[in-house]
């Protein structure tokens, strides 16, 4: 089912005894976990983690009286994709004794897991990576919790420097919050070590002017902290927020960052964001998202890819369409 399914589900307490959960956002997994223990409740909970995984045990847990007079709670987090009958047994134990709980949590790749969601029926939740705007729903929601005061443009900020990270970004918020008062921009500058004195923004800002990058990207790629896909995403993102403003400029005459992205942006920032996006044409956006859409295809596709001469081929294609 669709994640939104599934909340709804999650809001009124009627979440399935047998749940299984893939995707590509730990953050959002382990938000999920937790509210699904939340509700079923921690008590008579067995915790297989990864290699720890042992069938006949899990099996023995599902097929006993609860222990504490509730329910038997059965909590996978595996990576590799156990035989996909002992998942069937498993949920089946659940269907047929109603204080029996299954929640599998899959680590693996994504073509695995789909021969794992069958003996789930329709209770089953592919968990996708956030856009920009849910991330940083997330984010505000992890800062209220703490009492940390960080604005929608810090936040953003920081989940940049962490390559679109929210796991590594939520985690960051705590070391923030010693500082006692409202973070700024500099704050994270001085405290998160993303990539370093380059940021991924700043290097998107200069392929997009058509500067020398070639060194730029060499830099990144050896500081270990940004792969190719994480880089094609954020280009991705930028140009995504480029196009709003174009868009919108074209309509109304001048811009409002606050209705085109739904939070306000420094006014420096902002003025460079219309900028950037006047000087290009409507038909050079998507000329730049078929070069970007292609270059993901490959590198996600052709493992015999030299991968680093491949995404400078791509860098400098994009800057010959502008």
């Amino acid at each position: 089912m669709y994640k939104r399914e599934f909340d709804t589900l999650l809001e009124r307490g009627n979440v399935p005894r047998a749940v299984f959960l893939y995707g590509a956002c730990e953050y959002q997994l382990s938000f999920l976990e937790n509210a699904i223990l939340k509700l079923w409740g921690n008590e008579g909970v067995l915790k297989f983690y990864f290699d720890e995984y042992d069938f006949k045990a899990a099996r023995a847990h599902l097929s006993q009286a609860s222990l504490f007079g509730d329910k038997n709670i059965l909590l996978l987090k595996l990576e590799k994709a156990p035989n996909a009958k002992e998942v069937d047994e498993l949920v089946q134990l659940c269907d047929k004794i109603n204080i029996n709980h299954l929640l599998f949590i899959f680590y693996g790749e994504d073509a695995k897991a789909k021969t794992l969601t069958k003996p789930f029926g329709k209770s089953f939740v592919r968990i996708f990576k956030p856009n920009l705007n849910e991330a940083l729903g997330f984010l505000n929601y992890e800062a209220k919790k703490i009492n940390l005061s960080i604005g929608n443009f810090v936040l953003q900020h920081l989940y940049l420097i962490h390559n679109e990270n929210l796991a590594l970004s939520v985690n960051e918020l705590d070391k923030l919050s010693l500082l006692n008062r409202e973070i700024s921009a500099a704050d994270v500058d001085n405290l998160v070590f993303g990539m370093g004195e380059l940021a991924l923004e700043d290097f998107i800002v200069k392929l997009l002017n058509g500067e020398k990058i070639v060194n730029l990207y060499k830099m990144i790629s050896q500081s270990g902290t940004v792969d190719e896909i994480r880089l094609i995403n954020a280009i991705e993102t930028h140009l995504f927020q480029l196009f709003l403003f174009h868009s919108y400029i074209k309509i109304h005459g001048s811009f409002d960052a606050l209705k085109i992205l739904g939070y306000p942006l420094p006014p420096q920032l902002a003025k460079q964001r219309s900028d950037m996006s006047v000087k290009l044409k409507t038909k050079t956006f998507s000329t730049l998202f078929k070069v970007l859409t292609n270059a993901e295809y490959a590198l996600k596709t052709n493992s015999n890819l030299d991968k680093e001469s491949y995404i400078i081929s791509t860098l400098l294609k994009l800057q010959g369409k502008l």
